[in-house]
């Protein structure tokens, strides 16, 4: 009997080592994509704003989020950007408008210059849609409460992907890709105003994750394009014109963009694609005479991206860099990899900022860490 204990402990152990060995974070630490710019990040714009405050606004990505995403995300770029924060009892206020997008307002300070976080948390706006999928719930169905058989019996790793993935955050894209984008895309240029009404003109970061890269970018166009009141256009116009790096976490546009072109399309179709909402935001940006509010140094767009990440996609710089506007594409390990095989597929899209060297890309940029301690 003993015997069997010593080889069953030794089997576990040779195949605890196997584990380990087969356990992998290619990009950890993080890959920047040959052919892109070198970047600086948030600890910089602090450095060389004089003291004064700087504006950061965050937009969620696809899947259910509360408060706890947007202190998360802050609490990630701060423990990048001063080692040793500690995160203090919340230092925020909401707004919480019936029908309206959640704006979670925080305020911190790195070596004396306030930042002013603003949080956008937009997926109430779809709940009461999913709810309708909730007949299908892996073990839990809405619809069985006398005969238990239709309750979906999943495998366990089969059913996460179903609830989670796919029912709870591809029907987000689903969502606004249909009748619903003209009211979500209201609701976020509203949402923008009102944050941009608090700020004043120091530099401004803006930090998407998703489809919420898509949301904001197409708010931006509308208030840009003058299908705003004219005091939503002005204030666009202004922040534009102060927007000094953006921060796109799994970025979605190039799958995304397909549903805003046409099928069998024979001049275009497996050709150049049709400009995205990005490219457009960037040439009206440009198109604005310098009155329009203070220029800064050159508009720094990063895409960072878990390869392992099924719905997010890298950038191809050419489509966006010009003179005035550099790009950079940044490889991230989310959670590892299983012997070459396998990554877990939801915490690979919804895990980015719980992975601390997206708080540090943030906050320090590629390669400057003088203003990051």
């Amino acid at each position: 009997m003993r015997l069997v204990s010593k080889a069953g402990a030794a089997a576990a152990l040779l195949l605890l080592f196997a584990m380990l060995a087969g356990c992998t974070t290619p990009y950890r630490p993080p890959v920047q994509v040959a052919g892109s710019a070198s970047f600086t990040g948030l600890g910089a714009v602090i450095a060389e704003n004089s003291g004064n405050p700087v504006d950061v606004i965050l937009v969620h990505g696809m899947c259910t989020k509360t408060d706890a995403w947007a202190h998360g995300a802050v609490d990630a770029i701060m423990t990048a950007i001063e080692p040793g924060y500690v995160a203090k009892p919340r230092n925020s206020e909401s707004s919480n408008i019936a029908d309206a997008i959640r704006i979670v307002q925080r305020n911190e300070a790195v070596r004396g210059v306030p930042i002013r976080f603003s949080s956008m948390i937009w997926s109430p706006l779809t709940a009461g849609l999913k709810r309708q999928l909730d007949f299908d719930r892996t073990g839990a169905a809405t619809d069985c409460a006398v005969d238990a058989e239709c309750r979906p019996r999943r495998a366990r790793f089969n059913g996460m992907l179903k609830d989670g993935l796919l029912n709870d955050c591809l029907s987000d894209a689903i969502i606004y890709q249909g009748d619903s984008r003209a009211t979500i895309r209201q609701k976020m240029v509203e949402a923008l105003d009102a944050t941009f009404a608090r700020q004043g003109a120091g530099p401004l970061i803006l930090v998407t994750e998703s489809l919420g890269s898509k949301i904001t970018f197409d708010a931006l166009n509308a208030m840009l394009e003058g299908k705003a009141a004219a005091p939503q256009v002005q204030a666009a116009r202004l922040a534009a014109s102060r927007l000094v790096q953006v921060f796109m976490v799994a970025n979605q546009l190039p799958i995304l963009g397909l549903a805003d072109q046409v099928a069998l399309d024979r001049k275009t179709a497996g050709l150049l694609p049709a400009a995205d909402p990005l490219q457009r935001f960037l040439a009206l940006r440009q198109a604005f005479p310098r009155s329009a509010g203070r220029r800064f140094s050159a508009l720094t767009v990063v895409a960072l991206t878990d390869p392992n990440d099924l719905l997010s996609y890298r950038l191809l710089p050419s489509r966006y860099a010009t003179p005035v506007v550099q790009v950079a594409d940044v490889l991230v390990s989310n959670r590892p990899t299983y012997f070459g095989l396998l990554e877990n597929p939801v915490t690979a899209h919804t895990a980015y900022f719980s992975n601390p060297d997206v708080g540090v890309i943030i906050a320090c940029g590629s390669f400057d860490r003088a203003h990051c301690k």
